[in-house]
């Protein structure tokens, strides 16, 4: 049985980690945003690693949360 490449993304904070995997980008970027978001507004700090089948992959998601991150910033000043 061969298994399905996933994308892996740990977010960690001060008190806790978590580790989501989704098959796909826009799967495992749409469950990321959710938790950065909520971790965000626990007024926590976030750090977050990005593993998955592929380099490009990676990079768009972590440009993307990226983004995330600096918005949820910007809207909690």
């Amino acid at each position: 049985m061969t298994e399905t490449p996933l994308f892996e993304i740990r977010i960690t904070t001060r008190q806790t980690g978590c580790i989501l995997r989704a098959p796909t980008e826009r799967e495992i970027a749409a469950k990321a945003e959710a938790l950065l978001r909520r971790v965000h507004a626990r007024k926590e700090l976030i750090g977050f690693s990005i593993v998955g089948p592929s380099a490009s992959g990676i990079g768009r998601l972590r440009a993307y949360l990226e983004d995330v991150l600096i918005e949820v910033a910007r809207l909690g000043l």
